[in-house]
């Protein structure tokens, strides 16, 4: 499960390069900027979800195409196709551009001051209501904030600069980071993966390690990776999870700071969601991904009935 991970990174980290390309354009040449900008400094990235509150304070160097994030358990790099960590590296050679969805809309710039810099926010509006806030630095291009809201109206992630220093000083410090072996991803189209849900459109599809296969899924603003893996795949990742239910179906569920991760059973295969959707959208998506199937309704009927 582990690897599940890095492959998820990737996908992410993609997406990441491939904002802009169908936005507004003010949006898209401060997209382009943030892509380009040599920056390095602290961040922090919470995510609020049913009265709890997930943090994480992580250090981060991005240099041209390449971003390190790093914090006490280690560092993970991403660019150029690439993502390798404590796991292990993987590269893709070709990917898909993310279309953004004619649901959004762009709000007008607004002129800021964030961190003692004169800064550019510019809201992205979805159903007339707000759905993510984006704030840059004038002068670098940085990235300062980026704020997502639910389909309530409320706070639900922020990944804020906690201060934005100099060079970074790894990824100019002349180390090879291309050293090390990286696993190479093959994209297919001989796989059963839905083709789309709720908006979000199957991109890319990977043969996964483990033979298993790996979708990547793109509204252009919010993304997620779907892993179909063969049989009954349990791992010691959802230890810590919690249930998700609606509609009189059960979901294993895992919120980190930056990420969720849902799990079910479906039709002889697992299935693992991981993406940073607001919880709203996550509903909706699976409602039209395959739905865990009547063996879990039966077991959960035996374990209420006989413990």
């Amino acid at each position: 499960m582990k690897r599940l991970i890095l492959i998820s990174g990737l996908a992410t980290a993609l997406l990441a390069m491939q904002l802009g390309t169908a936005t507004a354009d003010e949006l898209a040449e401060l997209v382009e900027a943030a892509a380009e900008a040599d920056y390095s400094g602290r961040q922090i990235v919470v995510t609020f979800l049913d009265g709890e509150t997930m943090l994480e304070i992580v250090d981060v160097e991005h240099a041209g195409s390449l971003m390190m994030v790093g914090n006490s358990q280690g560092q993970a790099l991403f660019g150029d196709g690439k993502l390798s960590g404590v796991d292990g590296g993987l590269t893709v050679s070709t990917w898909n551009a993310a279309q953004m969805s004619d649901k959004y809309s762009i709000g007008a710039a607004a002129a800021i001051r964030r961190l003692d810099r004169q800064a550019t926010a510019i809201d992205i509006i979805e159903n007339g209501e707000l759905r993510m806030r984006r704030v840059f630095d004038d002068a670098t291009g940085t990235p300062l904030v980026t704020e997502i809201y639910g389909g309530d109206g409320k706070l639900f992630r922020l990944t804020s600069m906690l201060e934005v220093n100099g060079l970074p000083a790894q990824l100019y410090g002349g180390s090879n980071h291309d050293a090390g072996e990286y696993e190479v991803l093959l994209p297919t189209t001989g796989h059963n993966l839905p083709t789309g849900a709720a908006g979000y459109f199957l991109a890319d599809a990977y043969a996964a390690p483990d033979d298993s296969l790996q979708g990547f899924y793109s509204d252009g603003l919010f993304s997620f990776s779907l892993f179909q893996i063969e049989g009954r795949a349990d791992s010691d990742r959802f230890d810590d999870s919690t249930a998700l239910e609606f509609d009189n179906r059960r979901y294993e569920r895992l919120v980190n700071p930056g990420e969720m991760w849902v799990t079910w059973q479906s039709t002889g295969s697992t299935y693992i969601l991981v993406g940073d959707l607001p919880p709203d959208h996550l509903e909706q998506v699976l409602e039209e991904l395959p739905k865990p199937g009547s063996r879990n309704l039966f077991s959960r009927l035996w374990n209420g009935l006989f413990g």
